[in-house]
């Protein structure tokens, strides 16, 4: 008999495009019979609580408890996959009885370096204390973690006390068939250098700094086309899109048509978007927050800044506008690591292959590697 596999998914910022990345590459799984149970965002019938409304840790965890209890009522899973640990927080006794995968872009802990850039801070010691213990709670009834990153890897380890032996690191990666194949990119067309930029939340993002940057130096050099949901004036050399649902055709073309990926961004765990552009075969410029120096290889796939340096933002794309033959070497090797290690297809059949032992119960999980093989 097939194990069912019950998949909890949180819906908020870039894991609304994991999740559809992650079914998609899961439609053709004949092993197991999933049940996929999204967990939304908007504040909803929680507005008008206090505190609760305001809190996503506790308004999405209750919504996940919530969604679960209702579908163990007619379903018997034999393993479960929460991503993340945001909408975990109530699920420890159900992951006592259910093998559990857990998922994490970031640990709580690594949240707090960025928490000012997530409408956040980091609380009272007492606070912290209490959040500490409340997640290694849940944590120690957890069968498995994957991680996007090697920096969530290490805090778990760290800070909440994960055997890292239990760990296995798959970033989220894209899926590689919605793009054009590998060495089909073409940097000859004439006029200024197209930068795209995708982020709904525009200064978190960096947006701010890469307009003002190209207003005050790059006019004529360059076109901005900025997927977003903020309201920025169209202007000369400046092309806004707003309401872009991932995947969808229009921001598909924008993709395919742009020179370079510009995400000058203030506050990331590890944004989708980086394997998007990879997948697009765009030299990729962003910041060395979260895990985004794993991602992006200096001088090679692309360049890496500190947060709000304009101009070294300035000269990065200087550079690349005058240098064809930089362009397009930074693209063949963003793309060779879009193909290595952020494929959604392989690293998805990675993670329903762990769901698939874990619902057997196979000892071979637990004693399994805690990296990545060589192969992602």
């Amino acid at each position: 008999m097939k194990p069912k596999i019950g998949f909890v998914l949180e819906q908020s910022l870039g894991h609304v495009a994991y999740g559809m990345s992650l079914k998609h590459a899961l439609a053709g799984r004949t092993d197991f019979d999933a049940v996929w149970l999204d967990v939304p965002f908007e504040p909803g019938e929680f507005a008008k609580i206090p505190l609760v409304g305001r809190n996503w840790t506790v308004r999405g965890s209750f919504r996940a408890w919530r969604a679960l209890r209702e579908a163990c009522a007619t379903h018997h899973f034999d393993a479960l996959f929460v991503n993340t640990q945001t909408i975990g927080l109530f699920l420890g006794g159900v992951m006592k009885d259910i093998p559990t995968l857990l998922s994490l872009d970031a640990t709580p802990k690594n949240y707090d370096e960025l928490s000012p850039w997530y409408g956040d801070r980091v609380h009272p010691e007492p606070v912290e204390r209490a959040k500490l213990w409340a997640h290694r709670s849940v944590m120690r009834h957890v069968s498995w973690f994957t991680t996007w990153s090697e920096w969530a890897r290490q805090s778990l380890v760290r800070d909440y006390g994960v055997d890292g032996d239990r760990v296995t690191i798959l970033p989220p990666g894209t899926t590689l068939s919605n793009y054009p194949p590998a060495g089909s990119k073409q940097f000859h067309r004439e006029g200024p250098l197209r930068l795209l930029f995708v982020g709904g939340d525009f200064k978190r993002k960096g947006g701010d700094l890469l307009l003002d940057t190209y207003r005050n130096h790059l006019r004529g050099v360059v076109e901005l086309h900025l997927v977003t949901g903020a309201d920025v004036p169209q202007e000369d050399g400046i092309h806004v899109y707003k309401g872009l649902k991932p995947h969808s055709e229009e921001l598909l073309r924008l993709y395919r048509e742009a020179d370079v990926f510009v995400l000058p961004t203030r506050g990331d765990c590890l944004a989708v978007v980086l394997g998007e552009a990879m997948a697009s075969e765009l030299p990729i410029i962003t910041t060395r927050v979260g895990a985004h120096a794993e991602a992006v290889e200096d001088g090679a796939s692309g360049f890496l800044l500190e947060k709000d340096d304009a101009a070294g933002l300035r000269e990065r794309i200087e550079r690349l506008a005058r240098d064809p033959e930089l362009l397009r070497r930074m693209s063949r090797r963003s793309r060779q690591i879009g193909e290595e290690r952020f494929d959604m297809a392989k690293n998805a059949h990675r993670i329903a292959d762990l769901l698939v032992q874990l619902a057997r119960r196979a000892p071979e999980v637990v004693a399994a590697p805690s990296r990545v093989s060589a192969a992602l």
